[in-house]
């Protein structure tokens, strides 16, 4: 039988969070030498029908919204509603710190990320739009853009070899930088970024922006070798001679065909070879209709460039209907703003042509799509055409790299799972940790960044009609009819007054709350909270651990 010892810990003080002061940012939890720390979600009050714009919820729906955080949805694990209140106090630096300690590129996901964070904002839900948590943290990557990185720390002559530039090997350069390992990142192509530079179009994402961005990583202390194409086993062998950890975070930069009758007719082009011309500068021109078949990110952007190099009408055509679609709802409502159609719910079943030239796509519309396998029965007397000049397939990328070494950590596309710049970013941060506690044979705490969340005191209750304002910043987008002659930005960034005014929006609904019986008194958690006037010790006699 286990014997159980009972320790008297005598301790003077204990921290105490101020509620009301914190601003949710997660550092003094990640700091915590004893796991002390935790997050509570504020009661919001939304029970009266006219206070607020939005349908007021019931007793049961409120309580379910203790169970939702921005702060649980970023796949980094970075806090929004952190960065959002620290620039609200006039602590930008800290702001932008906040998000850079994970996120290696935080104007790179200012312009393109999907936002996840935003779906589960408490005052879209209660009051009326969702905090413009991606626009504020392009606000703060941008007005930090220039400023000198910190060099990473050396702290071990242990080597990491990256594979891959793209924002997974990035991610994952910048996370084991900091925890002090050196580290090289072999890239195939002449510069880092994978598809950041190569298949993202320019209208979404400045490429100047992600330049700099990397260069801030390669003189903070990670070295890059470039024209290096490591893509088989002997390759990777000989790299594991010299480095004590490989990770492969190649992407799937190779778009799937599309093989049906006529799929070698000319003019049916590959959405990621397009884009790859489109990025490098080459002139590229498309006229009259352009079909691009595919329902997904990648589709909606090919989709809005054709319109950009010369195609009269553009269609896009998916197996998937309503919100099965794969590309986010404001991708396909940017697009049908520039005058993109959308076909959906169909499958194509040859393309038609005469001498190896196009004329047009013949297609169906199905029924029973299982999403996962993409199998699907034809509807029966609903074969249609379209015309077109162009068909772009865009139904997916693959790689022609096969790893099966299990001494290699795999990162991004390849690993499997989500495919979005984020989600890989992810993937690389996970990689790392893997790497780390495989060098070092201890798991890091501070790297989880899944959390659990509780209901909070009744003292902090939030009341969203006072919280109401007027002339609040919209999302602004260059007229569409003005946008689709160029690849200049299309979104608008905030300005310094717009940020601020939006940060006033955020209903501050988390704070972090202390368990004392866990807390040993150390004072970390006081010393490392960006906002300073927080957390306190205060009197504590003793307390006694089983």
């Amino acid at each position: 039988m286990e014997k159980k010892i009972s320790l008297e810990i005598s301790r003077q003080r204990v921290a105490k969070i101020d509620g009301f002061n914190c601003v949710n940012c997660g550092t003094c939890e990640e700091y915590c030498p004893v796991g002390a720390i935790g997050e509570r979600q504020k009661e919001v009050c939304h029970l009266c029908p006219d206070c607020t714009e939005m349908k007021a919820l019931n007793v049961q729906e409120m309580y379910d919204l203790r169970n939702t955080s921005c702060t649980l949805e970023c796949p980094l694990g970075i806090s929004p509603q952190g960065y959002i209140n620290l620039l609200k106090s006039g602590k930008a630096k800290e702001a932008f710190d906040l998000i850079y300690e994970k996120n290696p590129l935080p104007s790179v996901c200012g312009y393109i990320c999907h936002h996840p964070c935003e779906q589960t904002c408490k005052r879209g839900k209660l009051v009326d739009e969702p905090m413009k948590i991606r626009g504020l943290k392009r606000y703060l990557g941008e007005k930090f853009l220039d400023e000198e990185p910190e060099p990473y720390p050396v702290k071990t002559d242990m080597q990491i070899a990256i594979i891959g530039a793209g924002p997974a090997g990035l991610t994952a350069a910048h996370t084991l930088a900091k925890r002090g390992y050196p580290v090289t990142v072999f890239e195939q192509g002449t510069e880092a970024g994978g598809m950041l530079l190569k298949g993202i179009p320019e209208f979404r994402l400045d490429k100047n922006v992600v330049r700099k961005e990397i260069a801030k990583i390669e003189k903070a202390g990670v070295t890059f070798v470039y024209n290096a194409k490591i893509d088989h086993q002997e390759a990777i062998d000989e790299l594991k001679k010299d480095y004590d950890v490989v990770i492969v975070s190649v992407g799937t930069q190779i778009s799937k065909d599309l093989p049906i009758e006529g799929y070698r007719t000319e003019n049916v082009l590959k959405a990621v070879n397009l884009m790859e011309k489109v990025n490098s500068g080459k002139e590229v021109a498309l006229y009259g209709d352009v079909v691009v078949i595919g329902g997904g990110s990648v589709a909606a952007d090919v989709a809005r460039s054709a319109l950009r190099l010369g195609a009269e009408k553009v269609t896009m055509m998916c197996l998937e209907s309503g919100e099965a679609i794969p590309a986010h709802p404001w991708e396909l409502e940017e697009a049908e703003e520039e005058g993109v159609e959308l076909i959906s719910g169909v499958s194509p079943v040859r393309f038609i042509g005469k001498c190896h030239k196009l004329e047009g796509i013949e297609y169906t519309g199905i029924e029973n799509l299982d999403t996962t396998t993409f199998k699907f029965d034809r509807k029966e007397g609903t074969r249609a055409e379209i015309k077109a000049d162009f068909a772009i397939i865009a139904t997916g990328q693959r790689t022609d790299i096969k790893i099966e070494d299990p001494d290699v950590i795999l990162a991004g596309d390849i690993a499997g799972g989500k495919c979005s710049v984020i989600d890989a970013m992810a993937s690389g941060r996970n990689a790392a940790v893997k790497a780390d506690e495989k060098l070092t044979g201890r798991p890091y705490e501070e790297y989880k960044v899944e959390r659990e969340i509780g209901p909070g005191e009744r003292q902090y209750k939030v009341y969203p009609a006072v919280r109401l304002k007027k002339n609040f910043p919209q999302r602004e987008m260059i007229d569409a009819a003005e946008r689709i002659h160029s690849f200049d930005i299309a979104e608008k960034g905030l300005d310094d007054d717009s940020a601020l005014l939006e940060t006033e929006r955020c209903l501050s609904c988390g704070y972090r709350f202390v368990d004392i019986d866990k807390c040993i008194g150390c004072g970390t958690c006081m010393k490392v909270c960006p906002k300073g006037n927080v957390i306190a010790l205060v009197s504590e006699e003793k307390s006694t651990e089983e």
